[in-house]
């Protein structure tokens, strides 16, 4: 068939007028004749029909050569694909930061996405180490991957990492992933030389935390460390001695090990000298109180106590910078370590017991009047149980300590908060508080009394005839409810009758620290902090592995957007 006779036909079969079939008018003595003719037109069109669609697909496959061709030459023409390396590096960098969802071990993280769209993209991409220095990984969320290819996931990114440093966050707190666990630590290990920040949450896995003796000591690089492990349960295994790390940049520790052992060795030895902010859960005081003469430089401190035992030390150390003390556990054991430290220029005490204080509240205030005296400091801000101020004492022994003008209190309907609520209407009690922090452990609407006590406590700190006293007039207000995991969005209701009367005392002048959405009171701190520095400490930490959704905190979110956002240092 020519090439001719083919176009002629093609021109043939679409003329819609040529397009119905006219079979000749035959009579059965010339059947077999047109039976013949029939089957060799068929076979024309057959032959036809069969070179059309060979060029058929040969003409779509030109035309999707020709459309990448053309697409190509689009897309040379947008202004993001124009742009030179370098500076298309920075805006992917921007885009990490972006992704606030994604982690190491997803598809969908934005540094994974990059790298598979082109290849001039995943050239730069596998350039650009910057994009992949920090780590973010959640068993939680893994549940029916395949272990193997997660490994290789992980090693492809710590590789192409390097050789920045590199910022770890792992909750590996999922039992049945264990041995998947045990890998992932051991390949962070093999880059601990690189490591910057570091987040660890191992759970109940123990093992996972003795790896961490394959740590070469020295690490030159690290700022901060958090490592958040249960111990208890089972013994120490055979030699097992404290880990040392030398990290000469190291400023910031967070060691929540907890464990049933009394040796007042930690297990986990960091250059203390070096430390500016601490959060500790030793199991008990003299552990603590072993270390203090190495605390120089040390600012913040927060201890979590586990377990009291008596301490035999007689001898009292100076920690010269510390601002901030936080102290949680059992009221002897906070007592044990206040009695044997001066602190000069102390300005933030935090105290939070696991008994109901009030039978013992005369021996905690004692002791923190004792510190003040001792250290000759300043203390301008108190965070206590309500109950603490329940004894009769108590307006005599604060009046040793008249420096404080803000306080937060814990307030509980399990304890008998009666004699407190009368003592701060004296004007020996706190006579120059000007801010006034209220946390409820249960709901106000389910202790109604207990919430309209504390309204007429604030009433009386806004009250001309009480003022006449000597007591300085309250000027700001914060209060809220602790949530529990259960029960994230509890709010207090601003239909309650006692909130009505907090918006009379803020329309004679108080500030009342907080705002009113749908109903609901929505504090400014929130029910986790009561300062600004607590806001600081958890953008720091939110920062430092991108603003990841796992961190995220309405408060804190509210408080960058006025303060501005911080660095990750």
């Amino acid at each position: 068939m020519t090439l001719s006779e083919t176009a002629q036909s093609l021109h043939d079969y679409l003329d819609p007028h040529a397009r119905t079939v006219h079979l000749p008018a035959v009579d059965y003595n010339g059947l077999s004749d047109a039976m013949k003719q029939l089957a060799i037109d068929m076979e024309r069109m057959t032959a036809h029909a069969d070179t059309y669609e060979e060029a058929a697909v040969i003409a779509r496959k030109k035309a999707r050569h020709m459309q990448r061709i053309l697409n190509s030459y689009k897309n040379s023409l947008i202004p993001l694909v124009q742009m030179p390396p370098e500076v298309l590096a920075l805006v992917f960098e921007r885009c990490v930061e972006l992704d606030t969802s994604g982690h190491a071990l997803s598809g969908r993280s934005m540094p994974w996405v990059l790298s598979h769209t082109c290849r001039r993209w995943r050239s730069i991409i596998l350039s650009t180490p910057s994009l992949w220095q920090i780590l973010r990984l959640d068993t939680a969320y893994l549940q029916g991957r395949s272990h193997d290819n997660l490994l290789d996931v992980l090693q492809t990114w710590l590789e192409r990492s390097q050789p920045l440093p590199l910022s770890c966050f792992a909750m590996l707190e999922e039992e049945e992933w264990e041995h998947f666990n045990g890998k992932v630590v051991d390949a962070l290990i093999q880059h601990a030389s690189r490591w910057r920040h570091v987040d660890l949450c191992f759970g109940t896995q123990r093992q996972l935390f003795h790896r961490l003796r394959k740590v070469d000591p020295y690490l030159p690089f690290l700022l901060s460390i958090r490592i958040e492990v249960i111990l208890a349960g089972s013994p120490e295994p055979p030699g097992n001695i404290t880990m040392q790390w030398e990290a000469p940049n190291l400023k910031e520790a967070t060691l929540f090990i907890q464990n049933d052992s009394k040796a007042t060795n930690p297990a986990l030895a960091l250059p203390w000298s070096q430390l500016e902010e601490f959060e500790w859960s030793p199991n008990i005081p003299k552990t603590f109180l072993h270390l203090p003469p190495s605390f120089d430089n040390l600012r913040y401190c927060y201890l979590r106590i586990s377990h009291h035992v008596d301490v035999d030390i007689l001898s009292r150390h100076t920690l010269p910078r510390l601002r901030r003390f936080d102290l949680s556990g059992s009221y002897r054991s906070i007592i044990s370590i206040l009695d044997r430290l001066i602190l000069p220029i102390l300005e933030r005490l935090d105290t939070d017991t696991d008994e109901q204080i009030g039978p013992v509240a005369d021996q905690v205030l004692f002791s923190i009047a004792r510190l003040q005296l001792r250290s000759a400091c300043q203390i301008s801000s108190l965070s206590a149980p309500f109950s603490l101020f329940s004894s009769p004492s108590s307006p005599l022994i604060m009046e040793k300590v008249g420096t404080i003008h803000e306080l937060r209190v814990l307030l509980s309907a399990e304890e008998n908060n009666e004699q407190a609520f009368s003592n701060f209407l004296l004007p020996t009690m706190f006579p120059n508080l000007k801010v006034l922090h209220i946390l409820y452990r249960e709901p106000p609407e389910e202790v109604l009394s207990l919430f309209s006590r504390m309204v007429q406590m604030v009433e009386s700190r806004r009250n001309p005839q009480t003022l006449r006293h000597g007591l300085r007039q309250l000027e700001k207000l914060s209060f809220d409810v602790i949530r529990l995991s259960e029960m994230p969005d509890l709010r207090i209701s601003t239909h309650l009758a006692p909130f009505q009367r907090l918006l009379q005392l803020q329309r004679g002048g108080l500030v009342l620290l907080g705002s009113v959405v749908d109903g609901k009171w929505h504090s400014y701190y929130g029910d986790g902090g009561w300062n600004d520095e607590d806001f600081r400490r958890s953008a720091r930490r939110w920062a430092r592995f991108g603003y990841s959704d796992w961190f995220y905190d309405r408060e804190v979110e509210d408080y960058l957007k006025v303060s501005g956002r911080l660095d990750s240092h």
